[in-house]
């Protein structure tokens, strides 16, 4: 990675400080790979992108080759050394990547994009397919639009690159987990206008007994250079899941504390009738970007992309978390059938104008969202019974008998976003200035129609001291649109949410050391609460409920051989109204700490070791019971085979092991249900690169 530092230089007169300016390798922009472990750029924080020490707000960038490195399989996994952030609240029973940040628990999921466009909070995309993942905390609807408190999360995929490397992989592991990975790249012409980017993946993995999970992804790139100044890039995305894997809850009893019969539920456990339980889905995505410079320097950037998740989801199901005292347990069947379709685009102009000694950079646009989701749902009343003790489950004639007739709904809803927005980054000598404004409509049909308008925007100021330090101080806010009305008819206001962050930034001269710490409050108002008056019950807009609390991550490649990554985030949330005054946010952990060293032991042999501390978090909002805090261990070896064995040039084999001493966790408890998390498991990865 090219670093070039300029001093300040002294003079008789005066002294003029000159910031450290930090360049990225060629062909690295603000959302593309990241060299290592450490990313100098970000493109989700702010409109068009700056580089992450100059940022004032806190932002953490998680590259492709952490992402293998630790063998993450999920966009959570990806996450686990990232602090402030939780994504596994469901331990096994991981369909989607749900994620929650800076202590905003109860599920209040943050949204996802790819590629800078909106994904919704739910789905799952493999992350074989991710250049990048950002999380960018706090509210940031200056950039997204409606979102939650806790902040929001960037995927940004793999693009044709000037390297245009081309690697096949194989991997196998426990769980009869086996996988085909290949990324290829080339030009399609001789003058390398046209070049492309295909990026697939097969695997397969057993769940418990006949229920497997299982994944195809297939996804191609067409970049085309028309111009030296204009770049047109269309991109496709198909993943099919026919075993998508398992959503499903457990009882208190038999992962927290003993069943009233004595039985702790088996780590390895999934369904409750393997033989039926299924998750089909598939992802479809297609767009494209067009990038366009003008002679005076400015940058027309618009992007356009529909994408759509089917799913069909039936299952056993557990009725009740509360057992006989024989220890049985009422089970249902169900089904659940969605889809969701989104069409998005966004256009933006950005450019660089001098006022005196002030550098303005400009960007302004406007993007617009529309989502249609549909589905419906069908189940039954108790017709089983199931004891951990014996583990007998009913049989595929018992289920296929059963009538779905004892409660049916249909989902039938559509959103549509508009936005418009402006951000003025201003530079002058070691000072940085950030302002943004967006303003957003907003309609939600479903039943009714529920409009919203918001404006949201971000003051943020930072000061660089030409040593590779820069301390910030930044507000911003954040809306979600409320779909309900009063007894007037009348629609809610959105609840709105704001964020104070103070914090600090160093990266070395060379761009290989990063170091970020931030303070944090935020709250968020205009909550639907009941309350009683002489007798009466009303709803009004008068619940707040805040978070306050500090992060710190490191990521440094200290020499050729060592490299680290380190984090520890600390959340305080908690009700400030209403019957649990007080109390903290459930199904959150206050606390998260990690740390993840990779040495190389000689210039072919890598290792890896890693610690995540994962702290305590409440049941439920009344703060009945507390999931204790786990620590959990992670390992891995790597051999580039070509510099043991000349003949094997490009060839590298590599071995990781997560949860390395197999501990038994409880993830999250919600009221009296709960999740174990993942035992160990390995997997070993055989490369061909070329």
């Amino acid at each position: 990675m090219a670093t070039t530092a300029l001093a300040g230089m002294a003079q008789a007169q005066e002294i003029i400080h000159l910031d450290p300016i930090y360049v990225e390798g060629e062909g690295l922009e603000s959302d593309g790979e990241v060299e290592g472990y450490v990313a100098n750029t970000s493109s989700a924080a702010t409109i068009g992108g700056m580089s992450r020490v100059e940022t004032p707000v806190s932002v953490s960038v998680v590259g492709a080759e952490q992402i293998e490195d630790q063998g993450a399989t999920s966009l959570v996994e990806a996450l686990r050394y990232t602090a402030g952030v939780f994504g596994e609240y469901r331990g096994t029973s991981n369909l989607s990547d749900e994620i929650v940040l800076r202590g905003f628990g109860d599920r209040a999921f943050v949204p996802k994009t790819l590629d800078g466009l909106s994904f919704g909070s739910g789905g799952q995309i493999d992350p074989y397919y991710f250049s990048r993942v950002e999380v960018v905390k706090g509210p940031n609807s200056v950039v997204s639009g409606q979102s939650t408190p806790g902040g929001m999360v960037a995927m940004s995929s793999k693009q044709p690159t000037q390297e245009q490397g081309n690697e096949l992989q194989f991997e196998f592991g426990s769980d009869d987990y086996r996988r085909v990975n290949g990324d290829f790249q080339g030009d399609l012409s001789e003058d390398g206008s046209l070049s492309y980017r295909l990026v697939t993946s097969a695997w397969q993995k057993n769940l418990q007994e006949e229920f497997d999970q299982s994944r195809y992804l297939f996804a191609p790139t067409l970049r085309w250079e028309l111009s030296e100044d204009t770049t047109l890039t269309f991109k496709a995305l198909y993943q099919d899941e026919p075993e998508a894997g398992q959503r499903g809850f457990m009882p208190k009893a038999g992962t927290l504390i003993q069943t009233s019969n004595g039985i702790w539920i088996d780590e390895d456990f999934q369904s409750y009738a393997p033989d039926y339980d299924y998750v089909e889905r598939t992802t479809k995505s297609l767009g494209y970007e067009l990038d366009h410079t003008f002679g005076n320097g400015w940058t027309l950037k618009h992007s356009l992309n529909w994408s759509q998740i089917d799913m069909d989801q039936s299952q056993v199901g557990l009725w009740s978390s509360s057992g006989d005292d024989a220890g049985n347990y009422d089970l249902y069947v169900f089904r659940d059938v969605s889809e969701r379709e989104s069409l998005t685009g966004k256009a933006a102009l950005s450019g660089t104008v001098m006022t005196g000694a002030l550098e303005h950079d400009i960007a302004v646009g406007m993007d617009v969202l529309k989502r249609k989701t549909t589905g419906t749902y069908d189940r039954s009343g108790v017709v089983f019974t199931y004891n951990f003790a014996d583990g007998t489950s009913p049989t595929l004639a018992e289920i296929e008998a059963v009538s779905l007739d004892a409660s049916n709904s249909v989902t039938d809803t559509e959103l549509t976003q508009t936005g418009l927005f402006v951000q003025d980054h201003v530079s002058y000598r070691n000072w940085d200035f950030l302002a943004g404004l967006r303003y957003d409509w907003t309609e939600t049909s479903a039943a009714e129609t529920y409009d919203a308008e918001a404006l949201t925007g971000r003051l943020g100021v930072s000061y660089g001291f030409g040593n590779g330090l820069t301390t910030y101080l930044s507000y911003s806010t954040s809306f979600e649109p409320v779909t309900d009305t009063d007894d007037d008819g009348n629609v809610y206001d959105p609840t709105t949410a704001r964020q104070w962050e103070l914090g600090a930034k160093w990266q070395s001269v060379d761009g290989r050391m990063f170091v970020s710490a931030a303070l944090f409050d935020i709250q968020k108002k205009n909550i639907l609460e009941s309350y009683t008056e002489e007798g009466e019950t009303y709803t009004d807009q008068i619940g707040s409920v805040r978070s306050k609390g500090v992060e710190i991550e490191a990521q440094a490649e200290v020499n050729e051989r060592l490299s680290l990554i380190a984090a520890y985030g600390y959340n305080d949330g908690y009700y400030e109204t209403g019957e649990n005054k007080g109390n903290n946010f459930s199904a959150v952990p206050d606390q998260n700490a990690s740390l993840w060293v990779k040495y190389g032991l000689t210039d072919a042999i890598d290792t890896s070791f890693g610690i995540r501390y994962v702290g305590s978090s409440w049941n439920s909002s009344s703060n009945d019971f507390k999931v204790p805090s786990y620590t959990l261990f992670d390992a891995g070896v790597s051999a580039d085979m070509g510099k043991l064995i000349p003949s094997a040039q490009g060839v590298k084999a590599k071995l990781s092991v997560q949860n390395l001493t197999d501990e038994r966790y409880v993830t999250s408890c919600v009221r009296e249900y709960c999740w174990l998390g993942e035992g160990r498991n390995w997997a070993a990865t055989l490369t061909y690169e070329w």
